[in-house]
């Protein structure tokens, strides 16, 4: 099973209830105006409006196909899993997706994966989404064999986004990594790490202080967790010269 015909969902019904009645399988515990709440938040659409312009576009740029083609690569390359892949409309309203994200979201599980993508996303930036959210998929299905992701440190989800970052960086150059990956000097980044991460590596995503360091809210610089991630991955390849499958299944541990 890779890429799900969510495009011949969309046909059917534009609907995000009906849709999330079909991903009911693939989320055991949650009802689907559940799943839709929790989709949305990580950047599924909210309305219906241009799903006939979505489609049309989507199909005419064959991206199933492509993004098969991708799965397979990968799964190859880094001997990661199978899983379903969704394809979904993005939130055309969300400014972060728009301005920061270059039109699209992801969403990464052990088992599965979603990718949101807005009307014009380039084909390059969806390389960039998919080969970050597919190295977590990969990682996800080895170092959870040691750690159940409800026991993840800060630590932990720091360096899973430093990965699958530094994972972009390496397949496709620099210049197609996320903004946040040079939001912050070298310097900055070593300094958020003595002065922030180190003093708070174990807290887990039960802790509320957790999401405020991984995307600096509050009173946090904005992304701090992913930024520091980055640098702290990128120092240890450029150190040991080590490549991406080299480093899927290294534990936390073994970086810090």
């Amino acid at each position: 099973m890779t890429v799900i015909d969510t495009i011949e969902w969309l046909t059917e019904s534009p609907l995000k209830i009906d849709v999330c009645k079909k991903l009911q399988p693939y989320f055991s515990s949650m009802k689907p105006h559940e799943i839709s709440k929790y989709l949305q938040s990580f950047g599924m659409y909210r309305h219906t409006t241009h799903i006939d312009l979505w489609l049309e576009k989507k199909k005419n740029e064959k991206v199933s196909s492509y993004v098969k083609r991708l799965e397979k690569d990968y799964k190859a390359k880094w001997g990661g899993p199978e899983v379903p892949i969704f394809i979904l409309p993005a939130d055309d309203d969300n400014r972060k997706i728009n301005n920061e994200y270059f039109g699209r979201s992801g969403l990464a599980f052990h088992n599965k994966l979603f990718l949101f993508l807005t009307i014009e996303v380039r084909k390059e930036d969806l390389t960039s989404l998919f080969l970050h959210e597919y190295h977590h998929v990969s990682r996800l299905s080895q170092i959870t064999k040691r750690k159940m992701e409800k026991d993840f440190t800060i630590i932990d989800a720091i360096l899973m986004e430093g990965l699958a970052e530094n994972a972009v960086r390496e397949e496709l150059g620099e210049e197609y990594v996320a903004s946040w990956a040079k939001k912050y000097s070298n310097e900055q980044c070593e300094r958020f790490y003595q002065t922030i991460i180190i003093k708070n590596k174990e807290i887990t995503r039960d802790t509320p202080l957790f999401s405020q360091i991984l995307y600096g809210t509050g009173f946090y610089p904005s992304m701090v967790g992913y930024s520091v991630g980055y640098f702290l991955v990128k120092k240890y390849m450029d150190k040991t010269g080590k490549k991406t499958k080299d480093l899927l299944g290294y534990s936390s541990e073994e970086f810090i």
